[in-house]
């Protein structure tokens, strides 16, 4: 998450976890839900935080819509998409789980953290969350 060597750069780095229908809040790794390369798809997330699909020439239709019902992409919360996103990533760990295992999700939650640099500790300062029930 850190690169070695870059103490002067900050960086902004996220962890998914889910809730279990047994209660237990479990690591989710990314990469086994999209068969992506690890850093595909934190850049996927990041883009997704800063609304990039909302600043393409071409709007999809359904983001046009929300950004005309909002006033504007300035009016846009950060992560607007995010729900979908982690909705998707739920329902792929699901379908990988039976019916009745106690590992299924109940709910899927992305946590954003910040690491200031100048050394290497104080990388977990907690920056923003976004959850989603299932």
């Amino acid at each position: 998450m850190m690169a070695g060597g870059e103490l002067q750069r900050a960086h902004t780095y996220f962890v998914l976890r889910g809730e279990t229908v047994s209660g237990e809040t479990v690591d989710v790794p990314a990469i086994d839900l999209t068969n992506a390369l690890y850093s595909r798809n934190w850049t996927m997330v990041d883009a997704t935080v800063m609304n990039g699909s909302f600043k393409l020439a071409s709007l999809h239709p359904t983001n046009a819509a929300l950004l005309a019902s909002v006033g504007g992409i300035e009016n846009l919360p950060p992560g607007a998409r995010i729900p979908d996103l982690l909705e998707s990533w739920g329902r792929i760990y699901n379908s990988k789980q039976s019916a009745s295992s106690p590992r299924r999700l109940k709910a899927i939650r992305l946590d954003m953290y910040r690491w200031e640099g100048g050394r290497y500790a104080d990388y977990d300062k907690f920056i923003d969350s976004w959850r989603k029930e299932l």
